[in-house]
C-alpha cells in the first residue's frame, strides 16, 4: 500500500499563513532615519509561550555598507508586540540581527569601519554558545529600497534533536549520535571553508538510573552541517527485553527539528526520524495541526480505537475496527499512506475544501488473532519535499500470546492439513481469562491443555496407539478462551489430519510392526492400521506362511539417504537389484531422524536398536525358540525363522526374519539385504536406518542355516551410499489419549 495524494486550501488561508512568516515585508516609507522593524520567529505558530527555543533576551543589530561594518546597535529593545525601532544615520546596504547572541559576540571584536561583511559572515560559534540558555537567532534586512519598516522573521542557527518515546513499557537507556560536528556557521551565508579544521565527535545521551519514556524531549542543540549519515543507535528496554535500534540522520538544517520516535511493543519496535520545521512545545492544538496531525474532532472513530493527547498516533483495537480519520496539514502539502498490516485496508475517503484543509482517511480492520503483533501503517504528510507530519495507526495485537506451531487465519481457524502432535502451542492469556477445548461429537479428545501457571497454558497435540480411525481423516476441536464467569468467548478451530502406523511397545518404545515403503512421508504408502495383515497373529507366524507376493510386500523397499523415495527390487535378467541407486547420498547418521519418516515417526538411534541385543556383535545362531539376556540384563524371547522365497518368478534364495519377545510383546525384524554398489545385492545383510553416527549402522549379517556361520546383530561401519531398511519408532509424545 503506497498512495500519494495533495491536500488543497483555500487561497485565503494561505494567505494569512504566509504573510506572517515573510522575511521583507514592506510596510511604510520614511526618511528621518529611524527604521522600524517587527519580528517573528521562523518556523514558530505560537510565540505566546516562554520557551527558550523562541525567546529574544538580547538583541544586536549591524549595518553593512559596500562591505564594511558602518554601525553597531546592541542591547536593543523589543516591545510586547515584538517590535523595535533603530536610529540609523543612513538607510543603505543590509542590517543584520543577532538574538541572544552575547557569547558570540564578546569573541568576535566586531568593529565599526574595520570588520568586513565576509568576517561577520563566517563568525563560527560551538553548540554550546549558540544555545546553552537561550537559542541563537539571526536574520536580515535589505535597505537599499529606501523603507524604513520591516518584517523579520528570525531564524535560529541551530537544529534540534528531539527523542519521543510514547509507549508504556519501552524505556530508552542511552541515545549516541555518531560523527558530530559541535562548532558551527552563525549565518546561513557563512562559507563552509570556514570549518575545514572542525573535529567531529560521537555524542552520548545516558538516562542513567532513570529511562526516558512516555513522553517527547529535546535532547541537543547542533550547528549546521551538511554532510550527511549521522549514524544514531539507541539502547532500550520493553517488556524486561534490552534493544539497540539504529537510524541515520540526515544532513542538519538550521530552525529544523529532527525528532527520534519510537514505535512499537516487546520485540517489535523500530525508530524514525521526522523532520520538521521549528515548533515550540508550548504551541498551541490548532497551531500543531497545521504539521498533519489527527483532527480529533472531524475524525468518526469506532470503539476501542483512541488517539494519544498530541494527535500522531492512532491506537486501533485487536477487534474487528471500521472508522475514519480526519488529518489536518498545511496547504500543499501531500499525504501518503505508507506500510500494510494484516487485514487491514487503509483508504483515502474525501478530501474537505473548506478554510481547514483535511484528508480524511477510512481504517478497516479485521479482529487480530492471537499470536499477533504490532503493525503500523504511516499516514506520512510532507510539504516542499520535506516531511513535515507522520500519524501513525498502531494496530494492537490480541493480547493472548500464542506461540508453537499453531497459527490461525482471518476465520481463527488453524488446518494442518497434515498428521502432527506434541506440544503445538504456547499461550499466556490475558489476567481474567481462561481456556478451555471442546470436540464435537464422538470425537477423540486429541488435543490436552496443561495449566503451567501465570496464565500460562501448554497445548499439546495427542496420539492413540494402533487407533482403528487414524486413516487420514479429519480431526477439529475448539479452543475456547473466555473469562472465567464463560463471558466474551473467543473461538479458535484447529484441525489436523489423523494418521498412525501399526505399532508395538517394548520395553517403552513404541515400536512399528513394518518397514517403509514407497515415499517415506506419504501414509498412503505405508501399511496401515486396519490393514495390518498380523493384526490378530504374531507377524513371524504370519511371515512363514504367506505368499511371496505378500512377503515381499511387507519386506518393504530399500531407502538412501536424502531421497524419500524407496527403491523398488527388480531384476534386469541376469541379477536382482534395486531401481535408483545412486553414487551420492545424504547420510543416515547425521541427518535429523524425522527427515525420513512419516509425521509422528523417526529414525532409531544406537540405543533403541541396542534393546534386542546382547552387545554390538552378538550371534543369534539359528535359534528357534532361543533366549539371551541384553546388555541391561533383561531377558528376551527370540527364534530365527528362515524361508526360500521366488520374487517376480525369479528364486531370490533364503531370507531370515528374526522375532523378539519381550513381557509378552512381539517384534519381528526382517527385510531385503542391501545394495553396495550398482547392481550388486548383499540378499541375507540387512542394514537398517540408524541415526546417531555418521559411520556406523546397526545391521543383521545373516546366513542361511546350510552355511552354519550363524546371524549375527551387529553395530559396525558401513558407508553411506549402501541402502537401507527402514524401522521406524514413535517420537516419544507427552500425551496419549484413549
Amino acid at each position: 500500500m503506497n498512495m500519494k495524494y495533495i491536500l488543497t486550501l483555500a487561497s485565503a488561508g494561505l494567505f494569512l499563513l504566509s504573510s506572517c512568516l515573510q522575511e521583507d515585508f514592506q510596510q511604510s516609507q520614511n526618511t528621518d532615519g529611524t527604521l522600524t522593524v517587527n519580528f517573528s520567529r521562523a518556523g514558530m505558530i505560537n510565540e505566546t509561550g516562554t520557551d527558550t527555543d523562541l525567546q529574544i533576551h538580547t538583541l544586536n543589530a549591524y549595518r553593512f555598507e559596500n562591505g564594511i561594518l558602518k554601525e553597531s546597535f546592541k542591547s536593543l529593545q523589543v516591545n510586547d508586540e515584538g517590535t523595535c525601532r533603530l536610529d540609523l544615520e543612513q538607510i543603505k546596504g543590509n542590517i543584520y540581527f543577532l538574538a541572544n547572541g552575547e557569547s558570540v559576540i564578546s569573541k568576535a571584536n566586531l568593529t565599526d569601519d574595520v570588520t568586513t561583511l565576509d568576517e561577520f559572515l563566517n563568525l563560527t560559534a560551538t553548540s554550546e554558545e549558540m544555545a546553552s540558555e537561550y537559542v541563537l537567532m539571526n536574520g536580515q534586512a535589505d535597505l537599499s529600497s529606501g523603507n524604513t519598516s520591516f518584517s523579520v522573521a528570525l531564524k535560529r542557527t541551530v537544529a534540534r534533536i528531539d527523542l519521543e518515546s510514547a509507549f508504556q513499557d519501552a524505556e530508552v537507556n542511552s541515545v549516541v549520535i555518531k560523527d558530530v560536528a559541535l562548532t558551527g556557521l552563525v549565518n546561513e551565508a557563512g562559507s563552509q571553508n570556514a570549518l575545514k579544521d572542525v573535529e567531529k565527535t560521537n555524542l552520548t545521551k545516558d538516562f542513567g538510573e532513570q529511562p526516558f519514556k512516555n513522553g517527547k524531549s529535546a535532547i541537543y542543540y547542533l550547528p549546521e552541517q551538511t554532510s550527511n549519515g549521522h549514524e544514531v543507535e539507541i539502547l532500550m528496554t520493553a517488556n524486561g527485553g534490552w534493544h539497540r535500534l539504529r537510524t541515520t540522520l540526515p544532513a542538519l538544517k538550521r530552525n529544523t527539528v529532527y525528532t527520534l520516535k519510537v514505535y512499537g511493543n516487546g520485540a517489535d519496535l523500530k525508530v524514525e526520524v521526522l523532520t520538521d520545521d521549528w515548533e515550540s512545545g508550548q504551541s498551541s492544538e490548532s497551531g500543531l495541526t497545521l504539521k498533519g496531525l489527527v483532527d480529533k474532532e472531524s475524525s468518526q472513530l469506532s470503539e476501542g480505537v483512541t488517539v494519544n493527547e498530541r494527535g500522531d498516533t492512532v491506537f486501533v483495537p485487536y477487534w474487528k475496527s471500521n472508522f475514519q480519520v480526519t488529518l489536518a496539514a498545511e496547504a500543499g502539502a501531500e499525504v501518503s499512506i505508507i506500510g500494510e498490516a494484516t487485514g487491514v485496508t487503509v483508504t483515502p475517503a474525501s478530501r474537505s475544501r473548506n478554510l481547514s484543509p483535511v484528508a480524511q482517511i477510512q481504517v478497516a480492520s479485521r479482529q487480530k488473532m492471537p499470536g499477533s503483533k504490532y503493525e503500523y501503517v504511516y499516514l506520512d504528510v510532507h510539504k516542499d519535499q520535506i516531511q513535515t507530519g507522520r500519524v501513525v495507526l498502531v494496530f494492537t495485537p490480541n493480547p493472548i500470546e500464542l506461540s508453537g506451531l499453531v497459527e490461525f487465519d482471518e476465520n481463527g481457524e488453524c488446518n494442518f492439513n497434515r498428521y502432527v502432535d506434541g506440544e503445538l502451542a504456547s499461550l499466556i492469556l490475558p489476567e481474567g481469562k481462561t481456556a478451555t477445548l471442546k470436540f464435537d461429537g464422538e470425537e477423540a479428545q486429541w488435543m490436552k491443555l496443561t495449566d503451567e501457571g501465570n496464565n500460562t497454558f501448554r497445548l499439546l497435540g495427542g496420539w492413540k496407539p494402533n487407533d482403528p480411525k487414524a486413516d487420514g481423516r479429519e480431526q477439529a476441536g475448539e479452543l475456547i478462551i473466555a473469562d472465567k464467569d464463560g463471558n466474551h468467548q473467543e473461538i479458535y478451530t484447529i484441525r489436523r489430519q489423523n494418521w498412525g502406523l501399526p505399532v508395538v511397545n517394548i520395553n517403552g518404545t513404541w515400536w512399528c510392526k513394518y518397514n517403509l515403503r514407497g515415499n517415506v512421508k506419504k501414509f498412503t504408502d505405508q501399511i496401515l492400521i486396519n490393514a495390518d495383515p498380523a493384526k490378530n497373529s504374531s507377524l513371524a507366524d504370519y511371515l512363514t506362511s504367506c505368499s511371496d507376493d505378500e512377503f515381499l510386500h511387507i519386506l518393504g523397499d530399500q531407502y538412501q539417504a536424502g531421497n524419500p523415495d524407496g527403491l523398488e527390487l527388480t531384476h534386469n535378467g541376469t541379477s536382482f537389484y534395486y531401481e535408483g541407486y545412486q553414487t551420492k547420498t545424504d547420510n543416515f547418521g547425521t541427518l535429523a531422524p524425522t527427515v525420513m519418516a512419516p509425521d509422528g515417526y523417526q529414525i532409531p538411534d544406537f540405543d533403541d536398536y541396542r534393546f534386542f541385543t546382547g552387545g554390538t556383535n552378538y550371534n543369534l545362531s539359528y535359534f528357534n525358540p532361543g533366549v539371551f539376556n541384553n546388555g541391561l540384563g533383561q531377558r528376551l524371547n527370540f527364534k530365527v525363522v528362515e524361508r526360500n522365497a521366488t520374487f517376480q518368478g525369479l528364486e531370490y534364495g533364503p531370507i531370515t526374519f528374526y522375532d523378539f519377545e519381550y513381557e509378552g510383546n512381539h517384534w519381528t525384524l526382517c527385510g531385503l539385504g542391501h545394495q553396495w554398489d550398482a547392481t550388486s545385492i548383499s540378499k541375507m545383510m540387512i542394514l537398517l536406518a540408524t541415526y546417531g553416527s555418521s559411520g556406523s549402522t546397526w545391521m543383521m549379517e545373516g546366513y542361511s542355516k546350510s552355511d552354519g556361520r550363524g546371524n549375527w546383530f551387529k553395530y559396525t561401519g558401513n558407508n553411506a551410499q549402501k541402502t537401507r531398511t527402514i524401522r521406524c519408532i514413535k517420537t516419544p509424545v507427552e500425551y496419549i489419549y484413549e
